[in-house]
């Protein structure tokens, strides 16, 4: 069976945290440093977001000596219920890579599920295990250091 190559990314995942405390960690410029440099060990150079639909953002990040810049535009933020923006590399055709963020409130966790959309089909499975590695780095935002 051939693989639909319009079929988005999907991940689904259980996070210790209220819905509140998860959504905010997306939108948190510290917090962002923090789960975007985990999956690669890359080191946070600037965190830019207003987090108001309509608005950019832009997430560099130094890997290896190189400067990569995450980019895109909210597009919708309904807290704390659903986050959708647009997302890609500066330099890069964004396409038509989209991103929804689908948090549904379940006591002490939430439910998360990201829908990535307008992903290339050979970068369907590198996107996957990124968004999966960003999904438990945001979980370890929420969870306080023991001292």
């Amino acid at each position: 069976m051939a693989l639909d190559p319009l079929a988005p990314v999907r991940v689904y995942r259980s996070l210790k945290g209220h819905s509140e405390q998860v959504f905010d960690a997306w939108l948190d410029p510290k917090k962002i440093a923090l789960w975007m440099t985990a999956p690669a060990g890359d080191k946070s150079l600037r965190v830019k977001t207003d987090a108001y639909p309509g608005t950019a953002f832009s997430f560099v990040n130094l890997r290896n000596g190189t400067e990569i810049n995450h980019i895109g535009e909210y597009v919708e933020i309904r807290r704390p219920h659903r986050l959708v923006f647009t997302w890609g590399i500066d330099g890069q055709p964004m396409g038509a890579s989209r991103v929804a963020i689908d948090f549904e409130p379940n006591g002490n966790e939430t439910f998360l599920t990201l829908t990535h959309r307008g992903v290339d089909q050979e970068y369907k499975e590198r996107t996957q295990q990124g968004w999966e590695s960003i999904i438990a780095a945001v979980e370890t935002t929420l969870t306080p250091k023991k001292k």
